[in-house]
């Protein structure tokens, strides 16, 4: 039952010139992991990375926190490490309320405007010429996720999305 709830609260949309979709190819997947909930206390399984490894073998996933882009002159180099010539997903959490994340963002779509963007929060603003909208990080959001990019599942409003 969560599994399909997760399922039908997907929200697909495409703006501009969208990417390929359902992917063909395995892609590169990006994750941005913003700081750990004090009040969670451990490490909370989210993303896309791996259920989407099962679906499209070959795919690859990297997840980077602030730290990693401190200090880069141009995080959107750093993001995109091992997306040339593969469909590149980037994956953000609440990317509003964390400035480096909607920075990184925001630049490496100026480069790469087919990336996909996956937001696993609360989606405020709507990026990427494909943009995908979990309305939560559990682990059944990012299986729903996962499938739709795979094509394995497409619900009826992301099939209403792209006929427009």
């Amino acid at each position: 039952m969560g599994q399909d709830a997760a399922r039908r609260a997907v929200k697909v949309t495409t703006t501009g010139d969208a990417p390929a979709f359902p992917l063909t190819a395995a892609p590169h997947v990006v994750e941005f992991a913003p700081p750990r909930n004090i009040a969670i206390g451990a490490e909370t399984p989210w993303g896309i990375g791996a259920p989407l490894s099962r679906l499209l073998p070959g795919t690859t996933a990297v997840r980077l926190g602030a730290d990693d882009l401190a200090g880069t002159g141009d995080p959107a180099a750093r993001v995109l490490d091992g997306s040339r010539g593969r469909p590149l997903v980037l994956v953000v959490r609440d990317a509003h309320r964390h400035p480096w994340v909607a920075d990184a963002l925001a630049r490496t779509l100026a480069v790469r405007p087919d990336a996909i963007v996956v937001e696993m929060g609360v989606p405020v603003a709507v990026s990427g010429g494909l943009h995908l909208a979990t309305h939560g990080a559990t682990r059944a959001c990012g299986q729903a996720a996962a499938e739709i990019l795979a094509g394995a599942a497409v619900p009826e409003r992301a099939e209403r999305a792209l006929a427009a």
